[in-house]
């Protein structure tokens, strides 16, 4: 029997894309699954606000070249609806200098779909307060987690 793919699933596909750019270190690959429309915005979790593109491409390039850095989901939340889905997930931000502490960072992504594609279209990061990350690490630990 045919197995017919979910529309939701491409949205996660852009989320794993970005991951792996963001891995990569690739700005073009992150600023190619933007929506094409000067109303994004991303809010990262230095409290910096990017709107538009532009500024996008000029804030995310500048943090690239300050850390490299991997994203691991911890606890992914999905709310989805027709042309829209929301990712509420909790993050660590590894740093590529294994000496360096992961941050925790709780992050949102709005994709919208739009000429048959999942686009980001908005991106708002904020840091885990150090007791929460405590606290989420330590549910993680003793197998608690997400998928307990």
């Amino acid at each position: 029997m045919p197995r017919f793919a979910c529309l939701f699933e491409a949205a996660a596909d852009t989320l794993n894309a970005y991951y792996q750019a963001v891995a990569d270190h690739s700005i073009d690959s992150v600023m190619s699954l933007w929506i094409d429309e000067e109303f994004a915005t991303c809010i990262c979790a230095d409290g910096t606000h990017l709107h538009g593109l532009e500024s996008i491409r000029a804030g995310l390039a500048k943090q690239f070249e300050a850390q490299a850095v991997s994203i691991e989901p911890l606890d992914i939340r999905v709310y989805d609806s027709l042309g829209t889905v929301v990712y509420a997930i909790a993050e660590a931000h590894q740093p590529a200098n294994p000496a360096d502490a992961p941050r925790m960072i709780f992050t949102t992504y709005v994709m919208v779909h739009e000429r048959g594609e999942w686009h980001i279209a908005h991106i708002h990061a904020s840091a885990m307060p150090l007791e929460t990350a405590r606290q989420f690490a330590a549910k993680l630990h003793y197998g608690q987690g997400p998928l307990h």
